[in-house]
């Protein structure tokens, strides 16, 4: 059963999360959260970490997102690190909310 609110967005291009310093190659993101991986670092569910969410696809005639967002760990596993960001303010909100907008119409299309 999906319980998300929104379907996540495969990456297509050099998009990553920085976590810890690191850089984790991201999977997929929506405007509620991400996953990335693989990872291999010190975090675990219900901590809360501050991440950098970089997304480029390939001649993405949308541009770049890069936005610092302060997320919770929902889940960690084979698959990699979950996120859920947590309450951005108002500006990274709407970039983030303007940038997921224009990549779903871009998938209708």
């Amino acid at each position: 059963m999906e319980r998300r609110r929104q379907p996540r967005l495969r990456v297509r291009g050099d998009s990553f999360v920085r976590i810890e310093g690191r850089d984790v190659a991201l999977i997929n993101w929506s405007e509620d959260g991400f996953l990335a991986g693989p990872y291999a670092g010190g975090l675990i569910p219900g901590q809360k970490a501050t991440v950098r969410m970089v997304v480029q696809d390939y001649h993405d005639k949308d541009g770049k997102l890069d936005v610092e967002l302060a997320s919770v760990i929902k889940r960690i596993d084979g698959r990699g690190i979950a996120g859920r960001f947590l309450a951005p303010e108002r500006y990274k909100r709407l970039a983030l909310q303007a940038y997921y907008a224009a990549k779903l119409r871009r998938l209708k299309t």
